[in-house]
């Protein structure tokens, strides 16, 4: 990294639909950032909010994507994806706020890790930055993914470079090269669990990245999309959660760890029934059967590359679910999920 020209040119991605209230602090950090080899998009997804005028108004050298109608997060990223220069894609939600030496510290772990095919940042909450949001995704062998460290204090631990199962797609870097192979982000996902099902994807096809610690992004969480519960939050996190089975997982790890899928899948519906949100589970529950057909053609995609990666998909879930077991020893407990405690416990 001693001239320019050794240095990535790294494309800023930012879905946006209607979150004109939030891109502002956004810019304005990718703005500020230290590291002069980046570019911005940002792909509005049909707002009416103006968010287009204000992305002109504060990096008037953004390119801003517009689209006529809402392609979600993970729609909305491939567009950007294929309008993007960059050797490497950085995948941004429009309510974060980038530290000033965020995608500083990204090249210089591309620098020093060549061989590395995706970054997790470490990302912490808005309202409290003593907290963490995610230092990157686990995947478990319930067939769900966790972010690591969500919701917990920002301790040592995650200040340590480590192997990662994925990024969150809240913050992330992917190189070009692993989206080509990978087709990039399924489209009938929309939003949530897309950065999952990627990540499966990518650990299918050989790839592997990490995580770094020095990469800050600063997040609100749930601020354009209602929140966990919302009537169209629990339809999608239904839908995606079966579409992930479906699609992304081999019969013979769906097999072995049946038993535990079975409970997450149990715990999410109880929660919803607590919730009262019984309607919008069965909606997306039934969508995901409407899906079942082309989940099935996109399996076939994907099932010679299990075939060549032998157990190693395995192998990676196996570390991953150890590496998320390390927030749950008994004195680190604290504001963590119920059913995952009762996980590692018994499984």
């Amino acid at each position: 990294m001693n001239s320019m020209s050794n240095l990535p040119l790294i494309s800023v991605v930012i879905p946006n639909h209607n979150g004109g209230g939030y891109l502002k602090p956004c810019l304005e950090s990718l703005r500020g950032q230290t590291y002069e080899r980046m570019e911005i998009i940002v792909v509005d997804n049909a707002s009416a909010d103006g968010s287009a005028e204000i992305v002109r108004t504060i990096v008037p050298q953004a390119a801003v994507l517009r689209s006529n109608r809402n392609l979600g997060f993970a729609g909305g990223v491939n567009r950007g994806i294929r309008a993007a220069r960059g050797d490497w894609i950085a995948v941004l939600n429009n309510d974060t706020e980038a530290a000033p030496d965020w995608l500083e510290e990204c090249a210089r772990a591309v620098s020093n890790h060549p061989e590395a095919d995706f970054l997790a940042c470490r990302i912490k909450t808005s309202a409290d930055p003593g907290r963490l949001y995610s230092a990157g995704d686990c995947f478990l062998r319930a067939g769900i993914g966790y972010r690591r460290g969500q919701e917990q204090p920002d301790r040592e631990q995650f200040s340590r470079e480590c192997e990662i199962f994925a990024p969150s797609g809240c913050a992330g870097l992917y190189s070009r090269r692993a989206l080509l192979k990978t087709d990039g982000f399924d489209e009938k996902f929309f939003a949530y669990l897309e950065d999952v099902d990627l990540g499966l994807r990518l650990h299918a096809a050989g790839c592997g990245g990490l995580y770094v610690p020095g990469a800050v992004v600063y997040h609100r969480g749930a601020a354009t999309s209602g929140g966990e519960f919302s009537s169209l939050s629990v339809r999608l996190r239904t839908r995606n959660a079966l579409l992930l089975l479906f699609k992304s997982l081999p019969g013979k790890i769906i097999a072995r760890c049946l038993p535990m899928i079975l409970l997450a899948q149990a715990f999410w519906l109880a929660r919803v029934l607590v919730r009262m949100r019984l309607l919008s589970y069965l909606q997306g529950a039934a969508s995901a059967f409407l899906l079942f057909p082309a989940m099935m053609r996109a399996r076939a995609v994907i099932r010679p590359r299990w075939r060549e990666s032998g157990r190693s998909l395995w192998t990676e879930i196996l570390k991953s679910e150890s590496l998320a077991r390390e927030d749950f020893v008994p004195e680190k407990t604290e504001r963590v999920s119920l059913f995952l405690k009762c996980y590692f416990r018994w499984f």
